[in-house]
């Protein structure tokens, strides 16, 4: 009885490991979704493009990703999310325009796909930083607008970083994406 009890448990040990390696080569995917259900204040949608852009606007909205992507690398760059003095930042014309700019691209920019629950992460994080002072959510709402650039810009490596965090809805992993997600979903 002894020697069934520990194969049965060596056998589910086993398979709990193998399960755990599945989903991590999966990206994420079997442990739980990527939308947010329960934070009211960020509604993601299921769409079946990444990225689409409304007629006639897709070169003004790269162009301001790549605005936006500088702006927050000027603020977070070389650790400057760890330091930089928040109560400026968050009165500063720069840090409304932001504001105003993701909303932009998720109104007028970008047409409805999944960059869209990506405008709502930058929302949501922008509010993060606003109400609680989280660097975090700073650092994360850089990441977003850094894989976006990159990704939708065809940024190379002699015009600047092109790691990818794959932290969006539209171009990331389930994984990256959860880590986003749950961080709002336990801050808001």
């Amino acid at each position: 009885m002894l020697k069934f009890i520990s194969t049965f448990m060596l056998v589910a040990i086993i398979g709990v490991i193998g399960y755990h390696y599945y989903d991590y080569a999966d990206g994420g995917s079997l442990f739980s979704s990527t939308t947010l259900a329960s934070v009211q204040e960020i509604e993601h949608q299921e769409y079946e493009d990444a990225v689409l852009y409304q007629e006639n606007r897709e070169d003004s909205t790269l162009e301001e990703l790549s605005k936006q992507h500088k702006y927050l690398n000027n603020v977070t760059g070389w650790g400057g999310a760890d330091t930089v003095d928040l109560r400026n930042l968050k009165t500063s014309d720069e840090w409304k325009e932001l504001k105003a700019a993701v909303n932009w691209m998720k109104t007028e920019g970008f047409a409805p796909s999944k960059v869209w629950n990506d405008m709502e992460n930058a929302n949501g994080l922008i509010l993060l930083v606003e109400r609680n002072d989280d660097r975090t959510a700073l650092k994360y709402l850089h990441r977003i607008f850094h894989d976006l650039d990159v990704t939708l810009n065809e940024i190379t490596e002699e015009q600047g970083e092109t790691n990818i965090w794959g932290v969006t809805h539209a171009l990331g992993s389930n994984r990256e994406i959860r880590r986003i997600n749950n961080h709002l979903k336990k801050n808001f």
